[in-house]
C-alpha cells in the first residue's frame, strides 16, 4: 500500500497531543526519538530535524561557510542546490552531469572549482547515487564540504553505503511526493558535531540568534509521523522499484528511449523513472512521439523544467537581492557563467527527459507501461 497512514500513526501523534507540546524548542523527545531512529537505520552519527529539505540545503550550504563572493558548484538539471545557494548570497558554478546517468560528473566538478569555491551540492538524482568516490577525492583535494541532496535517494545504496552517509552533509525531504513523506519537513544527517553546531544555528533559535537565522524547526508532531512512515518506507521503495521495472522492460527492446543508467553496485530507488528520447536520430521528433505516446494514455512530464535551470531567470539574472547580487557581487572573484551550452550534457538531456513517477498502485503502472510500449510500436511503424 502506498502512503497509508493507521493506527499507530494515530497513537504516535494523539501522545504527542496528550504530552501538550508540539514544538521542539527544548525537551522534544518526539524529534529526538526521529533523530535517533534516523542515526540507528542509517548508521550516521548525527541527525537534525528540519521543516523541509530546503531548509536543510540552506543550513549545509551556510555551515560551509559560503558567503558573498563565495562559490558552491552545484549540478545542472534540478534548481534546489543553486537556490540554497542563493539564499546564502553566494554563486552557484554548475557542473555538467553524465549522459547516461544524468548524475553529476566527476571530471566537470574538477573543472568548476575556484579558490573561492566552499562546497559542493551533489544530487543524488531520480533515485541514484552519483560517482561518489571520485567526488569526495576531489572535495578532499579542495578541503570542501560535501553537501548530498537525498530528497529522491533515501535507502538508496553506492557499494553498500546509503545516500546521505557518505558525503559531510546528507539532506532528506519529507514533502507529499517523496518516499517518506509528512506533507513537509525533511532531515539532515551529518558527520561533524562543529557542522551540525552551525546548521543547528541556522535551524533553531529562541529569542536572539546566534546568526541570522530562519527558525526551520520540524514541530513534534511531523516528527512523530515521519518516525511511524520511516518503519514504512522500505515497503514504498519496493513498490518504487517494481514500477519502475515495468518501464524500464517497456523499453528494453527499443532504441527510441534509453532509461536511465544505474552503473553496478548502486540501488536505484526510483523515486522517479527517468529517460531520454532518443528517436529523433531515427527521424522521429520528440513532440510526435510525445503525441503518439499521449493518444495511448501514456502522461509523463516532458522535459521536466523545459530548461536547465541556469537558464531560468531565478538564477540567470541578479534577482535574488536587488543590486546584482549574488552574481554581480563586487567580492567576486570571476564573472557567473550561465550561458546556453555551459553543461552540454545537461541541456541534451533536459530537451529529451521523460520523467514519471513510480508512486501508487504498481498495476497502475503496470498499463501505463503497456499503454507506453503499444505507442513505441506504433512510433516505429
Amino acid at each position: 500500500m502506498w502512503h497509508y497512514f493507521d493506527h499507530e500513526d494515530l497513537a504516535a501523534v494523539k501522545e504527542v497531543l496528550d504530552r501538550g507540546q508540539l514544538g521542539t524548542i527544548g525537551v522534544a523527545p518526539a524529534l529526538q526519538a526521529l533523530q535517533d531512529a534516523f542515526c540507528q537505520e542509517f548508521d550516521s552519527p548525527c541527525a537534525m530535524g528540519v521543516c523541509n529539505a530546503m531548509a536543510g540545503l540552506h543550513a549545509a550550504v551556510a555551515a560551509a561557510g559560503a558567503g558573498a563572493g563565495d562559490e558552491v558548484v552545484v549540478d545542472p538539471l534540478v534548481g534546489f542546490g543553486a537556490i540554497a545557494v542563493l539564499f546564502n548570497n553566494a554563486i552557484p558554478v554548475f557542473a555538467d552531469v553524465r549522459r547516461d546517468t544524468h548524475t553529476m560528473a566527476p571530471d566537470s566538478l574538477r573543472e568548476r572549482i575556484s579558490e573561492r569555491t566552499k562546497a559542493v551540492i551533489v544530487t543524488q538524482l531520480w533515485g541514484l547515487i552519483a560517482d561518489m568516490d571520485e567526488i569526495m577525492e576531489i572535495a578532499k583535494e579542495h578541503d570542501l564540504l560535501v553537501i548530498e541532496d537525498c530528497a529522491h535517494a533515501i535507502y538508496a545504496t553506492y557499494n553498500g553505503e546509503y545516500a546521505g552517509t557518505i558525503g559531510d552533509v546528507g539532506v532528506f525531504s519529507f514533502q507529499e511526493s517523496k518516499q517518506l513523506s509528512t506533507g513537509d519537513g525533511g532531515i539532515v544527517l551529518y558527520k561533524d558535531p562543529e557542522v551540525g553546531r552551525r546548521m543547528n544555528e541556522m535551524v533553531t533559535f529562541g529569542t536572539m540568534p546566534k546568526r541570522i537565522a530562519l527558525n526551520y524547526r520540524m514541530t513534534e508532531v511531523t516528527a512523530a509521523i515521519a518516525r511511524v512512515q520511516l518503519k514504512k518506507t522500505p515497503g514504498y521503495i519496493d513498490i518504487c522499484i517494481k514500477s519502475a521495472g515495468y518501464y524500464n522492460d517497456a523499453v528494453a527492446d527499443t532504441d527510441l528511449i534509453v532509461p536511465q543508467f544505474v552503473p553496478e553496485g548502486r540501488v536505484n530507488t526510483y523515486h522517479l523513472w527517468a529517460s531520454t528520447y532518443e528517436g529523433d536520430e531515427q527521424g522521429l521528433s520528440f513532440d510526435e512521439f510525445q503525441r503518439i505516446a499521449e493518444e495511448h494514455d501514456v502522461s509523463f512530464m516532458w522535459r521536466y523544467i523545459q530548461k536547465v535551470p541556469y537558464l531560468h531567470d531565478v538564477i540567470r539574472q541578479p534577482i535574488a537581492f536587488g543590486r546584482g547580487c549574488p552574481i554581480e557581487c563586487p567580492l567576486r572573484a570571476r564573472d557567473a557563467m550561465y550561458y546556453e551550452g555551459l553543461c552540454p550534457n545537461a541541456e541534451e538531456i533536459m530537451s529529451r527527459l521523460m520523467l514519471t513517477s513510480t508512486g501508487g498502485n504498481p498495476d497502475d503502472h503496470a498499463r501505463t507501461a503497456e499503454n507506453l510500449r503499444k505507442a513505441i510500436e506504433a512510433a516505429e511503424g
